[in-house]
C-alpha cells in the first residue's frame, strides 16, 4: 500500500488557520468600538500628570474677606481719629491762650496785697499752660493710625498672608487698650477742671475786699470751668474710632480655618469590645 505525501496535513492546517485568523481580528475589532476610548492625561515635562482641579482651600476666601475688613476698618479710624485730633488741637491752643491771657491779667492788674487776684492768676496760668501743651502736641503729633495704615498699604500691595494679617490684627487691639488708656487720662483732666470751677464758685463771695469786678469775673470764669470740665468728662466715656473698628472688627470678621475648636465622636473597636472616642481639633 502507498503512504500518503506528510505535506498534505500541513497545507490542511495552514489554510485552517488563514479561515479563522479574519474571524478573530473581526472579533477584536468590536470589542474595540464596544468599549469607550479613554482620554489621554495631560503631562508635563518628566513624565508628571497634571492635576487638573484646584485642590480646595476655605481659608483662601476668609483671608480675603478680613484683609477687605480690615482696609475699610483702618481707614475709616484713621479719618475720624484726624478728625477728632484737628478739633482736640484747636480747642486745647484756644483755651489755653486764654488762660493764660486772663491770668496775665489778674497777676498785673491789682496790687499784690489783693490774695484773692493773685490765687485766680496762678491757677489760671497753671490751668493754660497744661491746655496750650495739650493743644500743640495733638496738632503736631502724627497719629498711630495714619502710620499704621501705610505700612498696612504697603503690605497688602505685596500680597498680604494670614501671619501679616494676624499682625495687623494685634496692631488694631494694641491702638484699642491704648486708647482706652487715653480716654482715662481725658476723664480725669476734664473732673479736675470742673472741680477747679466748683471751687472758684464757692469762694468767690468770701473775701470781703473784692470788688465787684472780680466776683464776676470769678463767677464767669468758675462757670465756663464746671461746663468746659464736664463736657471733657462725660465725652470721655464715648469710645475713640480705634475702640469702634476693633469691635466692628471683632464682629463682622470670617472664621479663619484652623483658629477654632471643633470635636467629632467617632467609634472605637479593640478586643475588648467598642464604644466611642472623642477627637478635638484646635
Amino acid at each position: 500500500m502507498r503512504s500518503a505525501p506528510t505535506w498534505l496535513p500541513a497545507l490542511g492546517l495552514l489554510l485552517l488557520g488563514a479561515g479563522a485568523a479574519p474571524a478573530l481580528a473581526q472579533d477584536e475589532d468590536q470589542a474595540l468600538d464596544a468599549e469607550p476610548a479613554a482620554e489621554p492625561e495631560p503631562v508635563v515635562e518628566g513624565g508628571a500628570p497634571i492635576i487638573v482641579e484646584e485642590p480646595f482651600t476655605p481659608d483662601r476666601d476668609s483671608l480675603a474677606y478680613n484683609a477687605e475688613l480690615l482696609d475699610e476698618l483702618l481707614q475709616r479710624s484713621m479719618d475720624q481719629t484726624i478728625r477728632e485730633q484737628k478739633f482736640a488741637a484747636a480747642a486745647g491752643i484756644t483755651g489755653g491762650a486764654v488762660l493764660l491771657g486772663l491770668g496775665g491779667w489778674r497777676l498785673l492788674e491789682n496790687e499784690p496785697t489783693n490774695q484773692y487776684t493773685r490765687g485766680l492768676g496762678v491757677m489760671f496760668m497753671t490751668l493754660g499752660m497744661g491746655d496750650l501743651t495739650t493743644g500743640v502736641f495733638a496738632a503736631a503729633r502724627i497719629p498711630h493710625e495714619k502710620r499704621r495704615l501705610e505700612r498696612w498699604r504697603r503690605a497688602r500691595k505685596n500680597g498680604i498672608t494670614a501671619v501679616e494679617l494676624a499682625h495687623f490684627e494685634g496692631e488694631l487691639q494694641g491702638a484699642e487698650e491704648t486708647r482706652q488708656g487715653e480716654r482715662l487720662l481725658v476723664r480725669w483732666n476734664g473732673l479736675t477742671h470742673a472741680l477747679a470751677g466748683i471751687l472758684l464758685l464757692a469762694l468767690t463771695p468770701i473775701p470781703d475786699s473784692m470788688t465787684p469786678t472780680d466776683r464776676l469775673s470769678g463767677y464767669i470764669i468758675g462757670g465756663v470751668f464746671v461746663f468746659t470740665g464736664s463736657a471733657a468728662f462725660g465725652a470721655s466715656f464715648r469710645k475713640t474710632p480705634s475702640e469702634k473698628a476693633w469691635e466692628d472688627y471683632q464682629a463682622r470678621k470670617a472664621p479663619m480655618p484652623g483658629h477654632e475648636f471643633s470635636w467629632r465622636l467617632a467609634p472605637a473597636i479593640s478586643r475588648r469590645g467598642f464604644g466611642l472616642s472623642m477627637q478635638g481639633a484646635f
